[in-house]
């Protein structure tokens, strides 16, 4: 027996196929709109990725938004039973990733494309698998850019940190090279973007001494991290950086350079206040 919500459902992808950019833009968002009061375990995959998909190949811009919103409804509304439809998942993730990717594309859907990637990955373990294993993290790592809009890197760093809540695919992160990109957000201007690149770093490095070692040796990281651990405006920062410090002087494969880098940082201080005794 059909129900109530499939027809409805049934009814709002039959625009998706229309040749007006209009209709379809309309269309994808209604599916979003609806896909949010999804009963569960509705395997929408199935119905909704097959017309969907093609929509991220439009040439209007509107459309591919609203098809990517769509995308994230149907991982959201899944969750758990995403993996049922993970090869369904296959082309959208290949198109969302290149998408993401590019410079050419529109800022917009740049950062729609990266909530897609964190939702799908967030959804299980299988699908943040999909996600590892579709050029998605090369695709996150180049919106990681303290010179890109700071809500492009905000969705990029955040889809990050919905990968790492599994810890299986922390270490295939820090593989792939996310480390020094998440690293090299801790220089952004943008709270948001800090808080968020704290908690990736937190998840990716916390218990792990090996990737405390390799934090330790990028370039400005410890830098970033103690400047963020001091810095009184944003209390969540302070209290993120501050746990990964600690965390970081108990492992002895970089507490020689953490402590170096704690010198540093109280020396200009120190040289202040003795240059003030000859004003």
């Amino acid at each position: 027996m059909v129900s109530d919500f499939d027809n409805v459902l049934n009814t709002v992808l039959v625009p998706l196929s229309s040749s007006d950019h209009s209709k379809r833009a309309a269309a994808s968002a209604a599916v979003a709109m609806l896909l949010t009061q999804a009963p569960s375990n509705s395997k929408l995959s199935s119905k909704v990725l097959p017309a969907i998909t093609p929509l991220l190949s439009s040439e209007d811009c509107l459309v591919q938004r609203n098809a990517c919103a769509a995308l994230i409804a149907v991982a959201e509304s899944e969750a758990e039973y995403l993996q049922a439809g993970m090869q369904q998942w296959t082309k959208a993730l290949d198109t969302v990733s290149a998408k993401l990717a590019s410079p050419a594309t529109e800022t917009d859907l740049r950062i729609t494309c990266a909530e897609v990637m964190g939702a799908v990955g967030h959804a299980n373990a299988e699908a943040a698998q999909a996600v590892l294993n579709q050029q998605g993290v090369e695709a996150l790592i180049s919106v990681l850019d303290p010179e890109l809009d700071a809500t492009l890197q905000e969705a990029g760093v955040d889809s990050v940190c919905k990968l790492a809540a599994a810890p299986e695919s922390r270490q295939q992160l820090v593989h792939q090279g996310v480390l020094p990109a998440v690293a090299k957000l801790l220089q952004s201007n943008c709270s948001e973007v800090h808080v968020r690149a704290l908690l990736a770093l937190g998840m990716l490095v916390g218990s792990s001494q090996d990737n405390q070692t390799k934090l330790a040796n990028i370039d400005g990281a410890l830098s970033g991290l103690l400047v963020l651990r001091l810095q009184q405006d944003d209390e969540d920062s302070k209290h993120i950086a501050d746990g990964i410090v600690a965390a970081m002087l108990k492992n002895p494969g970089c507490k020689q350079q953490l402590t170096a880098a704690l010198k540093a940082q109280s020396r200009p201080a120190a040289e202040t206040d003795m240059s003030s005794h000859f004003v």
